[in-house]
């Protein structure tokens, strides 16, 4: 079941990045960090809900896959960005810290994507593996350390590399995730957790007094958590529609709004007024005609096993037959 608050908040960051690239919105990237915190917070739910279940890893990667490949390879075909082969493995950062981050090329907002599947690539593992009181402990240490990673990354290498590295970003994603286990009943202390929550911007605010000015990234991960976790508590209905279809079609509006936008610079006085609209009906089409199909595939083939032997259970119950029961149930 869906949410339609989260559904909304995300369709507030993916409108504030936009704004940002369009009409040059200052605060716009800020929308980053709430994605990465909606994203902690959803995919740490799913793996911790689904952590006792057979094809736990098969499951999780099948539906990402089929949720973030398709359009990831389209943008790369169009993009057709330098050290591509990187791309395919999401390590484009690799070359970046090499040779120069490539602001100005579309297939440069993937920096967000390559940090969200790295941490794919984590998370399933220490969920997997840690038991609950571990596990909570890694988190607020990920939590904890990320501003002193950014210090470091800044400090080391050039072209403000924390933004664009995982560990810098380890108390947005991490943060999300540390609320589902609150949601979930894995905080045995609220007011050891509210002192946690404080301690990482104490950290950036105590930098910034002592040392040199910084940008007080892990305030913004907190304010962050806060929308986020109020979204995922309400149960109201949000009446802001447009907030909720941009939510929903983000993916491809995050992908391709820098694509389109540059392919009409120069064609017309006024691009991002053109832009916006042609975006927002590229996104549509793309999640009638690949994402939503996709994802109801993968939701189908990669269902765990507990949960297609319950349906089959049913099916059988109800004189149907497998086939039919899985769309009625996917």
């Amino acid at each position: 079941m869906r949410s339609e608050p989260l559904d909304a908040v995300r369709g507030l960051a993916i409108s504030m990045v936009v704004a940002c690239h369009y009409f040059g919105f200052q605060f716009g990237v800020l929308g980053v960090d709430l994605f990465f915190v909606l994203s902690g917070y959803l995919i740490g739910g799913i793996l911790l809900d689904s952590r006792d279940q057979p094809a736990y890893f098969r499951s999780f990667y099948g539906r990402r896959a089929f949720r973030i490949l398709p359009l990831y390879w389209l943008l790369l075909a169009v993009a057709t960005p330098p050290h591509w082969g990187y791309y395919l493995f999401f390590a484009q950062a690799i070359p970046w810290v090499q040779h120069g981050y490539p602001f100005n090329e579309p297939a440069f907002i993937t920096w967000s994507l390559a940090i969200e599947e790295q941490f794919y690539l984590l998370l399933p593992a220490l969920i997997f593996w840690l038991p609950r009181r571990w596990l909570v402990r890694v988190l607020w240490c990920g939590v904890l350390l990320a501003p002193v990673w950014r210090w470091g990354l800044s400090y080391y290498l050039a072209d403000l590399s924390w933004e664009y590295l995982l560990p810098g970003r380890l108390d947005d994603l991490f943060g999300g995730v540390l609320i589902a286990c609150y949601m979930r009943g894995y905080c045995r202390s609220r007011l050891l957790w509210g002192a946690l929550a404080c301690g990482a911007p104490l950290l950036d605010v105590a930098y910034w007094i002592a040392i040199e000015p910084f940008a007080p990234m892990s305030i913004v991960a907190l304010i962050c958590c806060a929308i986020t976790a109020s979204a995922a508590s309400t149960k109201q209905r949000v009446m802001f529609r447009p907030l909720i279809w941009a939510g929903r079609r983000c993916y491809a509006l995050y992908l391709f709004h820098i694509v389109v936008i540059n392919a009409l610079d120069g064609h017309t006085e006024y691009p991002a007024y053109v832009a916006l609209p042609l975006i927002c009906i590229l996104a549509e089409i793309s999640w009638r005609t690949i994402e939503a199909p996709l994802i109801r595939y993968a939701k189908k083939r990669f269902a765990p096993t507990v949960q297609l032997e319950t349906i089959a259970g049913e099916a059988t119950a109800k004189g149907l037959s497998r086939e039919d029961a899985y769309p009625r149930k996917l």
